[in-house]
């Protein structure tokens, strides 16, 4: 079997060290030393950390996509489907090691003009826009605009969820969601 390339190994340092530990607080040292390769093939293979930093979180939107396509695979009835993004959120927030949302994390790590923000907002425009079409299958008077109050509701949640604030607010989350999905109240 051949080996990884050697900036996989990098992308893997660095989605573990930039969840736990955050973007800015890990160095460059700090992901070499994981990854087992010298500084210059980080460089070879990213360019800079900046752009590291936007692979990493380009990963992470892939991988929750393809999470979110899992699950919806093994989904049938619309609003079972229409769930699908607060049950995925919800095993994330129960998983050993849960830090919050990546993507907030690092929104509030990332200066405004920093590449990794326009990967950011097109991952959460993008679940949005994902939620809706699943919403429409409801027959839902206004989808896009449902799923964007529903979007707010499940975030929040799971920002608290993140800070220890609330540890039951995604289950609230989720039963004003399936009020709104299905009007009843």
């Amino acid at each position: 079997m051949p080996r990884p390339r050697r900036g996989d190994d990098v992308l893997q340092a660095a989605l573990g060290r930039f969840y736990r530990e955050g973007i800015t607080a890990t160095g460059v040292d700090a992901l070499t030393a994981d990854a087992g390769i010298a500084k210059m093939t980080l460089y070879n293979n990213f360019g800079s950390k900046d752009d590291l930093v936007v692979a990493y979180l380009a990963e992470r939107d892939r991988r929750f996509f393809a999470q979110l396509d899992a699950e919806l695979a093994q989904r049938r009835d619309a609003l079972d489907r229409a769930l699908a993004p607060v049950d995925l959120y919800e095993r994330y927030l129960h998983e050993e090691g849960f830090r919050g949302c990546a993507f907030v994390n690092a929104a509030a790590e990332l200066p405004a003009e920093h590449p990794g923000r326009e990967t950011i907002s097109a991952h959460k425009a993008r679940l949005r826009d994902r939620w809706a079409a699943l919403i429409a299958d409801l027959d839902v008077a206004d989808a896009s605009q449902t799923a964007r109050a529903c979007l707010c509701l499940l975030e929040g949640a799971y920002v608290l969820g993140g800070l220890a604030v609330d540890d039951d607010g995604l289950t609230a989350a989720r039963a004003l969601i399936v009020q709104r999905l299905t009007g009843d109240g």
